[in-house]
This record gives structure tokens, sequence and C-alpha cells, in this order.
């Protein structure tokens, strides 16, 4: 035993020194200057680089440019550095700044990736030195442990393309003096302790194809110039604490492929182009903020966003002006406009199709001949700094609303060839007669009455409505009963009042395709009852409606009325396919409760299989879909019963 432990000893020491025992020493080397050896050399020893990962020639020959991960420039002697890539090599220890001394490096790649985990990572701060390569374009030094504040002596480096600064233990700001990076197209510095605002001076770099700066502290809105920096493909702000909205200019980016913001504190409904535009992305993440996408119509193809889904109370727009517009959109069947551009979709209503607005205030609507429907909206009154109001030539019914008479900055009002109806409130009969244009013609059942009240007014017409003798002001009924009640082949509508309807005209319509069937008179007695009864009617769905007509020519129109017919026999559908090969289907409905029974027979008459036999659902759709599988090619005969009674018999025909 005390022979072979100094023979160990011996073998431990070779190995130990073997590397450094054959380097002849930078005087002897033959390629680089001793001075450019000196640096390498010392790269070696700060990094620990006996516990490389590869040393391959390193301290081993005097030829550097062949040394792992050394490239030197092609040229007579002395040659010139020009690359170092050592990365996923497990230096640790620190990054010596001698590198400077390398003036011709063009990149330095030294970041701590690869297979497996690696414990080893550099540390303690990059040195500031390094901004005095003024020819380096590619700075890798991601997935270290550097600390410390990033050397604003960085932003010196103006031909560089790649900065990867990402997953370290950096902290403070990101330097103003990166703004004069204008060839970067490669940004990383997540994973950090950085914190702020991001600079505006990297508004700057239009070249930049890829920012991350994900994992960090930065905080503030994003800028409004991200949308600037056109040359975008990758951005990654996830994980901040970014507040606010997000900026409209993003849908600039065209060339974006990836967009994380998530896990932040933004806030806000997504603009409809906004959210289009982020549909568009291939990856996009918007999840972890106040972020939502509004339910209203313009958005209805847009189900979820960024992992997002529409929500009801998600508005684009706040405030009492737009829950006016809201209102108006809804109540007028706003998703059947001709133009409704901007309507619930962005933020700023003054840039909504109609709407001009005058030191942020709305003070004009003009939606004319663009198929407004329903009641003439109440809540326009609330638009105190109304100047202009048109409606024109749309299909709005009931009174004018003695709310209007309120808008006192009103100067045009223009609600003509729409079907109002009742006398004009003589509020707004007067606010009329001072406007300096007004137009409430052409609407059948708007009257003004001929009395004493109107005529104080000294104006005859008013708005263009004459005063009238016949304007009686009949006040139409409310219905306390409106039903359908479907029969064999008949609809009967019933509908009642409490009201006396007696100046009334109650009009049957049917409504698609319109009609009118007949005209049931008012009574005097309250409450009163009507029925009408539409006959030979084939099963189907039908819709219908009241109009109520006053001697005056006044109208209210009700809501549709809804019904469908059933078929009361059991009706059987054709198979499909026919012929087939692997299946065919079969459909039928019953109109009777009675057992149904559906039965496959064979050319010959021989009963091979039922297909159904029981008591289905009255009038709902039933599907059998018949198996070919086993049975042999050939002609067949689906025989339908009910209650043992045949009714129908369907020829098919199964081919292999």
């Amino acid at each position: 035993m005390t022979r072979v432990v100094p023979l160990i000893l011996v073998l431990a020491v070779s190995h130990a020194t073997a590397t450094h025992a054959q380097f002849l020493g930078c005087p002897l080397i033959d390629q680089i200057t001793l001075e450019d050896c000196q640096v390498l050399e010392k790269l070696f020893y700060d990094t620990d680089g006996f516990n490389w990962r590869n040393v391959h020639g390193w301290l081993r020959t005097n030829q550097p440019c062949d040394w792992y991960g050394i490239t030197c420039q092609s040229s007579a002697w002395p040659r010139d550095i020009i690359h170092i890539d050592l990365s996923g090599n497990d230096l640790t220890g620190t990054l010596p700044g001698d590198l400077a001394f390398l003036s011709e490096l063009r990149s330095i790649r030294i970041d701590n990736t690869g297979p497996g985990i690696r414990q080893k990572k550099l540390i303690n701060q990059i040195p500031a030195t390094l901004g005095d390569l003024e020819h380096l374009e590619v700075l890798l030094l991601g997935n270290n442990a550097f600390s410390g504040t990033i050397p604003v002596e960085l932003g010196n480096l103006t031909n560089l393309r790649e900065l990867s600064l990402g997953d370290n233990k950096l902290e403070g700001s990101v330097p103003e003096r990166f703004g004069q990076l204008t060839q970067l197209q490669h940004l990383d510095l997540r994973g950090n302790n950085f914190g702020g605002a991001i600079p505006d001076s990297l508004r700057h770099l239009i070249k930049l194809e890829h920012l991350d700066l994900s994992q960090n502290l930065f905080n503030g809105t994003l800028p409004t110039w991200l949308g600037d920096l056109n040359a975008l493909k990758f951005l990654d702000v996830s994980n901040n604490m970014f507040s606010g909205i997000l900026p409209e200019t993003l849908i600039q980016l065209d060339q974006l492929v990836w967009l994380s913001l998530a896990n932040n504190d933004l806030e806000g409904a997504l603009s409809l182009t906004t959210a289009t535009y982020a549909a568009g992305i291939t990856n996009c993440h918007l999840e972890g903020n106040r972020i939502c996408i509004p339910d209203a119509p313009p958005y209805a193809d847009l189900l979820q966003v960024c992992s997002l889904s529409q929500q009801s109370t998600c508005k684009v727009c706040q405030g009492a002006d737009c829950q006016s517009l809201e209102s108006v959109y809804y109540e007028t069947s706003g998703a059947s406009w001709v133009q409704s551009e901007g309507w619930l979709a962005s933020s700023d209503p003054c840039d909504w199709h109609g709407i001009s607005c005058h030191n942020e205030e709305i003070t004009s609507i003009v939606l004319p001949d663009n198929h407004l429907a329903g009641d003439l909206p109440r809540s326009l009154s609330s638009l105190h700094n109304l100047q202009v109001l048109n409606l024109s030539k749309n299909n709005l019914q009931g009174d004018v609303p003695q709310e209007y008479a309120g808008l006192s900055q009103l100067v045009t009002l223009d609600l003509s060839n729409n079907e109002l109806t009742g006398i004009l409130p003589l509020e707004v009969a007067a606010l009329g007669a001072t406007l300096n244009q007004c137009n409430l013609s052409e609407n059948a059942g708007l009257c003004l009455p001929d009395n004493a009240t109107y005529t104080a007014l000294n104006a005859n017409p008013i708005c263009q409505l004459p005063l009238r003798k016949d304007c009686l002001g009949y006040d139409f009924v409310a219905f306390s009963e409106l039903r359908a009640i479907p029969g064999e082949r008949s609809v009967q509508l019933v509908w009642s009042t409490t009201q006396s309807s007696v100046g009334i005209t109650f009009v049957i319509e049917r409504i698609d395709p319109p009609v009118i069937l007949a005209e049931v008179p008012g009574r005097a007695q309250v409450p009163a009852s009507f029925a009408y009864t539409i006959d030979n009617l084939d099963p189907g769905q039908y819709s219908y409606q009241i109009r109520q007509i006053t001697t005056s020519g006044a109208y209210r129109i009700s809501e549709p009325i809804t019904v469908e017919l059933y078929s009361e026999d059991l009706v059987i559908y054709a198979p499909y396919p026919n012929p087939f090969s692997a299946e065919t289907v079969l459909e039928f409905t019953s109109g009777t409760s009675g057992l149904v029974e559906i039965v496959l027979y064979d050319l010959v008459g021989r009963r091979i299989q039922t297909l159904f036999n029981g008591t289905p659902v009255l009038h709902q759709l039933t599907r059998i879909v018949l198996d070919a599988n086993g049975l042999p090619s050939g002609t067949y005969f689906i025989h339908s019963f009910l209650d043992g009674h045949p009714i129908s018999s369907e020829q098919v025909t199964h081919i292999r």
C-alpha cells in the first residue's frame, strides 16, 4: 500500500497541470499579438477555464485562432480576434474588462445556455469597458448572474445588432443612451430586476425586430411610439407592472407575429380596430390584466381574442354621453343600420359615424336614411350641447318625447319622413317655432291641434306641420293581453284592452310576406276582448302584428307575434344518401302520440332489422342511422307504421 499512494498523487498532479504545462507562453504565440494573447489568458483564468466544458486548444497550443470559440480575421500576422463564442461552456467567475483591448471584436457570445441545468454563472458587474469595442455587433451575456446596473457605456456600441442581457440579476433603469443603438435588431432584457419606465430614447431603434422586456419591474404606461417601431416581429413586456390602456398605435405593427402583454396592470376595453388586429396575431397573450372585449354587435365575430372572452360589462366608451348614445344604438336597431362605423367600437364617440363634436362635447347627430327603427330615443334629451339632430328618412315610430324641449342649444331639428305618431308636445312645438331649421313633416301620424294653446305660439306651420282641426289627440290603447293560439290549420289572435278604443281601428297584418288580413273596429266597452282567426294555414312559422290607426291617421304598431303550426301526422322524410355504402339516414316527425315502428325489409319481404319502435317526442325531428355493416348489397324497403297501421314505404339501395 505504501507504494500505491505516491503513484496516485503523481497521476493527479500530472492531470491537473497538464494543460498549463504544455502552454509555451504568450511570448511564443505566432498568430496574434502578445497583448491579445494575454487578454485571452486572463479570460481563461478569471472564468475558471480549467473547468470549462470544452477547453480545446486553450493554453495547449500556440495558435489561439484555433482555440475553441475563437475566430480570427484571415490576414497576415498579426491576426485580429473578431469573434468569441463560449456560450454554454460553464464559464464562472468575472468577465475581465480587458476584453476591450481586442479592439476588432465583432461579437461576444458568452450566454450560459445549453442542455442540462447550469449552475456555473458569470457574476458581478458587466465591464463598462466593453463600451469601447466600437466594431462590436453582437453581445450575448444572458443566462448568467451579472448584478448591478447596465453600464451606460454600452450605449456607445453604435454598430450593435444584437444585445442579450436576459436572465441575470441586473437592476436599475435602461440607459437613455441605448437610443443611440440605431442598428439594433434584437434586444433581450428579460428576467432581471429593471424598473422605471421604458426610456423614450428607444423610439429611435427603428430597425428593432425583437424586443423582450418580460419578467422585470417596469412600470408606467406603454409608450405610444411602440407603434412606430414597424420592423417589430416579437414584442414581449409580460410580467411587469405596466398600467393604463393599450396604445391604439400598436395596430401599426403589421409584421408582428408575437405579442405578449400578459400579467401587468393594463385596463380598459379593446376598440374594435385593436381587437381585430390582435385576433390576427399568431401568438398573442393579454391575460392577467384588466383588459376586456365588449359583447357589443360590432364584435360579433371576435368571441375570443388573445385568451380574452367577450363580457357584457365591458364598454369601450365611458361617461354619460356614451351611455346616451349606446341607448340610441340599441333602441333603434343599430346592428341593422346602413352605416355604423365606430359605434360601440371605439372609445371616442366624436369619431363615430354621424357624430360631430366641439371641445369634446357632442354637438351634432346626423343619421338620415340609415335604417333606424323603433321608438324615437328619449336618451337624446341628455345631450345638452346638441345643436343639430337629423334622423330623417328612417323608420322611427312612436311619439316625440317631451324631454326634447330641454335641448336648449338646438339650432336644427329634422325628424321628417318617419312613422312618428301622436300630438307634438306643446313644449317641443314651442322650441320648434324658434329654431332656424325644423322639419317634422311626412310623419302620417304626427300632428298639431288647432287650439288656443298652439295658436298662441304665433307660428303656422310649426316645423312644417300645419295646425289641424282633426288633430284630436286620441290616445293609443295598451294591450293587457296579446297572444296567438295555434289550431290544427289555423291561428287565432286575441287581445284585450282596459281603455276605450273608440276611434281606433285594429289592422291585422302578416309580416313576412307583408299582407293586410283584416280591420277590426275599436269599442267603447271597458275592458274589451278581441279575437280574429286566420284559417287554411299549412304547417310552418307565421308572424303577425296589430297596427292601431286613429281617425287622424296616427298609428302605432305592436311587437311581432310569432307562432308555429305543426303537422298532426307522421311525416317520414326520404333517406339520404340513397344509394349508400357505409350508412344512410332517415328522419321523421310525429304530430300524434301513437306508437311508431320503422322496420327494414329485404326485397323478398323478410324482416331484417327494427330501426325504431316507440313513442317519439311530439313535433321533434327524430334521426335514425342505418349502419351497413354486415348488410349485403341489394335493394331494401323501409316500412313505417303508426299504431300498427302502415304509413309509408321507402326504397333504399346498398352498394359496396
